[in-house]
């Protein structure tokens, strides 16, 4: 059968695969955790930073007053009797 210095060295050998496994296992799913809280952060600065002409609207998402046609800096919209126009923004 085994002798007692071999099954010694094979269970050092064990051990230290699975201490090798354990850290493999732990950068991955810190790897991971980052990739995924990243993904969310992401995920949320955009849903904050919607274009000044769209609105969110419950049933409907994201919709756009002018039709979805994003205005220059030096135009905007005027609603007025006659229908909405572009007109040159003002500069204060």
């Amino acid at each position: 059968m085994f002798t007692y210095d071999e099954v010694f060295w094979l269970n050092v050998t064990n051990l230290i695969l699975g201490i090798a496994t354990l850290i493999c296992l732990i950068v991955i799913g810190y790897a991971a955790f980052k990739e995924i809280r990243e993904h969310v952060r992401a995920r949320e600065t955009a849903s904050r930073e919607i274009d000044d002409h769209a609105f969110v609207i419950d049933g409907l998402g994201v919709t756009m007053a002018d039709g979805g046609e994003k205005m220059g800096v030096d135009e905007m919209l005027v609603v007025s009797e006659d229908g909405i126009e572009s007109v040159p923004a003002k500069k204060s």
